[in-house]
Parts: structure tokens; sequence; C-alpha cells
């Protein structure tokens, strides 16, 4: 999600040009930022659609409507938008690695300029909240633990599209090596991933559709990024619009996937954990459909050019914040007496819209509010003597750490943050004190990889001081989760909730980690010729 570029379409009559202040920055793609506003209303508007909070003595429930009206599971295929977001994704990696020449590391400083501060904004909040309303006894059902459970549900999105970014670069050079046969291995993978899990009952190999699923979509950008691609025809945008349609009939009638595109409560098997073929075949159809109703985006992009530009500026927060607004509003409207209706009854559809005329305000509130932590850095290419081997390792780590983390807290929410008890995704255990940590570690991790100077006429001897004091940074990082792992795995280490497959997760990660450090800091000797 950043600054990207502009092309003309086929007729080259309706682009206008939007450019940044500063001759750096690039100029924007209005079907891009057209394309990224309407998936991140669809998300909101689409969960605020189809959550119905149950209200009771005693306990507050969300319901997904999916759950109790199968006939609506059609619908996903619309509101399912996700592989637009890493589409979009892959357009603004491509257009920031451009604008960087190549520099990796400025370009993971400039990307992560953007995520991090909204994310780690919206995470501080939550756990001051819970934290604060842990200990207080709060009169039942406890709308605020019940909120911070919830509000979480974002992270599982961001947390992949991090390890994404930072991919990107990789991604971008096997493109102009392999061009389209990048995107149709993974077609191949994904299909052969699934069939090793619902063929042969293999679920761990599942995990790997979680890279070739998502990395279509967003390789799928990275090929628009280029001049050509973005002048793709009507009528061929039209034709893979209905190759992916044709594909999704054929999978959920023929092959047996699930309707929905999203995950729907009490159902066997979900197209997204993990995601499945189906949602490659979803990708290609949303993609077709909006490459075919471009030339109409960006027309309307024009002319509401104003509005198209702030609502960019605050997407990732009105993505955050969402479940939020949600669950503020029913823990305002509901005790005031707000209609409480069953799912799929003609009064709960009448008052579907009223619901998000509700919900609305509180999110144009909390956008209000936190819209100042949505920054646009420029791209700004670090000096050459600041492109170290350490650096690059300190900043794997950092970024691999930070998705734990977010990921982390995508499953366990942020209620109770001191409790013990961890939640299991596969074979691993995880807990908020376990997610907090590592987010703190990827950040220190982060300011150690990335210079806080850039003048290029710094000595050799203040290099390599810098490099030295690089590598104990990355070192120190490593043994943390070294010594964590060892004493999660001896004792269980219960306040981190770190059971045996995560302990070893641990171990094994800290000592990659001090092994590619050392290699690193030996390799940079040689090079000076320490």
């Amino acid at each position: 999600m950043g600054h990207t570029s502009c092309h003309g379409d086929e007729n080259g009559a309706i682009d206008r040009e939007i450019t940044s202040v500063g001759p750096e920055r690039p100029v924007r793609d209005q079907f891009i930022d057209a394309l990224r506003v309407i998936a991140v209303l669809t998300v909101v508007i689409g969960h605020w659609l189809t959550t119905t909070v149950i209200w009771e003595p005693g306990r507050i429930v969300g319901e997904n409507a999916l759950s109790v009206i199968p006939a609506a599971h059609p619908v996903t295929w619309l509101l399912q938008v996700m592989p637009l977001l890493f589409f979009v994704g892959g357009f603004a990696n491509a257009r920031s690695l451009a604008h960087h020449d190549g520099d990796y590391l400025g370009f993971l400083r400039t990307r992560l300029g953007r995520l991090l501060p909204p994310t780690v904004g919206f995470m501080v909040v939550w756990l001051l909240i819970a934290s604060v309303a842990a200990p207080l006894p709060l009169p039942e059902p406890n709308v605020i633990e019940r909120a911070a459970d919830i509000a979480a549900l974002p992270f599982w999105f961001l947390g992949l599209y991090l390890v994404v970014v930072a991919l990107a670069p990789a991604m971008r050079r096997l493109h102009h090596r392999g061009g389209w046969w990048i995107p149709a291995v993974m077609v191949v993978g994904a299909a052969m991933v699934d069939l090793l899990v619902h063929g042969f009952g293999l679920e761990a190999v599942g995990v790997a559709n979680y890279g070739f699923v998502w990395l279509f979509a967003h390789q799928l950008g990275i090929i628009y990024s280029e001049p050509r691609s973005t002048r793709i025809s009507v009528r061929s945008a039209a034709v893979i619009a209905a190759a992916g349609l044709a594909g999704l009939v054929a999978l959920v009638t023929i092959g047996g996937y699930p309707v929905s595109m999203v995950g729907v409560p009490g159902e066997d098997r979900w197209n997204t954990d993990p995601p499945s073929l189906a949602l490659v075949a979803l990708t290609l159809w949303l993609l077709g459909l909006a490459g075919a109703l471009r030339r109409w985006m960006r027309v309307w992009g024009s002319r509401l050019s104003s509005l198209l530009g702030r609502l960019n500026g605050v997407a990732l927060t009105m993505y955050l914040w969402h479940v939020s607004a949600l669950a503020i509003a029913a823990a305002i409207v509901y005790p005031l007496g707000f209609p409480r209706t069953e799912t799929g009854t003609t009064v709960w559809w009448l008052i579907r819209p009223l619901w998000l005329v509700v919900v609305a305000p509180f999110l144009v509130l909390l956008v209000y509010l936190f819209r100042r932590l949505e920054v646009h850095p420029a791209p700004q290419p670090l000096p050459a003597h600041s492109q170290q081997r350490t650096r690059y390792v300190v900043a794997a780590l950092a970024v691999v750490s930070l998705a734990f983390g977010i990921l982390g807290f995508g499953v366990t929410g942020f209620d109770n943050p001191l409790r013990e008890l961890g939640e299991t995704v596969l074979a691993f255990s995880v807990n908020p004190l376990q997610n907090s940590l590592h987010v703190l570690v990827g950040l220190v991790l982060l300011g150690v990889a990335f210079p806080t100077r850039s003048d290029p006429t710094r000595s050799r001897s203040t290099r390599a001081y810098a490099t030295r004091y690089v590598g104990l940074g990355g070192s120190a990082g490593a043994a943390l989760y070294l010594l964590l792992g060892i004493a999660g795995w001896s004792n269980g280490l219960s306040v981190l909730a770190l059971n045996p497959a995560t302990a070893r997760l641990h171990v094994v990660l800290g000592a990659v980690g001090l092994v590619a450090v050392l290699i690193a800091q030996t390799a940079e000797r040689q090079l000076r010729g320490d």
C-alpha cells in the first residue's frame, strides 16, 4: 500500500496524473488507488453486514451470518477482496523498489515506515485498554473483554503482508527472470498442495499455500506495474474474469471446494485456512472484473480525486479500526434498545442498512483520532556504505519477529494480556505476552538494522564500528530467541505459553540468526581486509 505510478489506458483519453509534493515522489495511478479504496471499504462493509451481535444476559456473541444463511455464500465471490489488496501491494512494492533503485534496506524502511506506525499504535491502545480493564470487576457481559478479543481480527492480513513486503525484491527479480512462468508455477504449487492436503491427508503441507496463493496475487501486481501490462484491453480483462469464474464454478461443483471464499464457522473445510486453489481462481475473477471496469474506475477516480486521495491516505487506519468501531457501536446502541433480531429474518435484512449507518460514525471518529499515525514517507535510498550484509540479516530477523507477533495477536486478541494460557495454531502455542515480546524485539532489531545517519563521507573506522554494533545487536536478538527456546524446552516457560513445539521454533530461529550474523560479519571483515 504505497505510492504508485500512473499509465494511460488503451485510448489514453481519461488519465489524469496526480503528483505528490516533491520531485522525488512517484506519480499516482488512479486505478490502483480506486482499487485499494474499494477493496478496503468492501472488507469494512462486508464485516459489518455479515456480523450479527447477539446481546443476551451474561454473554455477547458475534454471529457470522454466512453460518446461518448458506444461500449467501456465493456473495463472497465479490466480498472476499483480499486478493485485490495483495495485488495492489505487489504494484506498490514494485514501484517503490524502482524508486529506490533496488536499495533493499531503503525500500524496507520506507514500506515499514508506512505499515508499522498505525499498526503498533493500534496495538498499544488496545493492550493498554485490556490491561487496565482486566483486574476491574466489570459486570457481565464484559463488553471491553469481548471487544479486545475481536479487535485484532485484521492482524492476520498484516502479519502475512509484512512477510510479503520483505520478499518483494526477490519476487521482482524472479519476475524479471521468469516472467509469467512464476505465477504459473505458483498455480501448480497451490494445486499440488491441495492434492496433498485433501487427497492424502497431509494437513501440515497446507502452510505452503499461504505462500503460493497470496504471492500469486502479489506477483500479478508486480507484473501489472510494468508499462506494457497496464495497457491490457477490456476484452482481455473480460476473458481473464470469465476464466476465473469458470474455474470457481468447476472447483466448487466438481472439485468439492466450499462455495464460500471466507471461513464459515461450523464448516469442516475452509478456502482460507489454508488458502486453496479456489482463491487463485477468485483472484483471476476479481482482477479480470476490475480490469474490465478500469476505464470507468479511472473516470470516477478523476472526478473524485480529492476524496480518493483522502481515503487512500487513511486506508490502513480504516482497515485496522473497523472491527473496533463495530464493537464500540454495539456496546453503546444495544443497551439503548437497538433491535435484537434473529439472523436471516426479514427484520434482520431490513435493519442491515440501519446498522451500517449506526457503525459508520464510530469508524469516522476513530480514523480522525488516529489518522496522523498513517504516514507516507517518500523514497529515501540509503548511502552505499549502509548496504552491509549484517544489516540485511538483522532486518530479516526483525521482519520474522514482527510477523510472529502480529499474527499471534490475530489469534489471541488483546483481552487479558497477562494471561499465561496460550492458544494453539498448528502445533505452536501463543499468548499476548509472547506476541508483545516478538513485536518489541522486532522493532528494536529494525532500529539496529536501519542506519540513523546518511553521511556518505563516514570514515572506514566508523563504518567498521557501525558494522560491529549492528552485529552485536543482531546477535543479542538471536541469542534472546535461543535462550527463550532453551528455557521453554526444559520447563515450558508458562508465562510465555512456550510449549515444546514453540520452544523448538525459537531455538531454530535463534541458532539460524546467530550463524547468519556470524557469517555476514566474517564476510564484511574480509572485504575490509581486517
